[in-house]
């Protein structure tokens, strides 16, 4: 069975923000394209995926500055269960872009 040209266009933009993310190494795996199939397949919101992304990579980059570098993500299964809290308990859009805000200040370009 062929995807739709919404789930094409849907896996697309999960991978390309995936991509996009602060600490994350930058290359996509078999796993990550089918994980982004299977979030389609389940009608996850493309902004639940955006936040969980964001909020992620903010964790990251915000941990105590004293400690070592965090070693960048490797999966995009590494943001499943920010994404599961997402659609729990969905954050206000002023949290997300204090997010974005404070990435961008610190020099993690979203």
């Amino acid at each position: 069975m062929r995807p739709s040209d919404d789930g094409v266009a849907y896996v697309r933009e999960v991978l390309r923000l995936y991509r996009a993310t602060p600490t994350v190494l930058g290359r996509l795996r078999r796993t990550d394209r089918v994980l982004a199939g299977q979030l389609y397949e389940q009608h996850v919101p493309l902004h639940a995926v955006r936040d969980a992304l964001i909020i992620g990579a903010a964790r990251r980059v915000l941990h105590n500055g004293y400690s070592t570098p965090m070693p960048p993500v490797r999966s995009l299964h590494y943001f499943l269960p920010l994404l599961r809290e997402i659609l729990d308990r969905p954050p206000g859009y002023r949290e997300i872009d204090q997010l974005v805000a404070e990435l961008r200040a610190r020099g993690a370009v979203w």
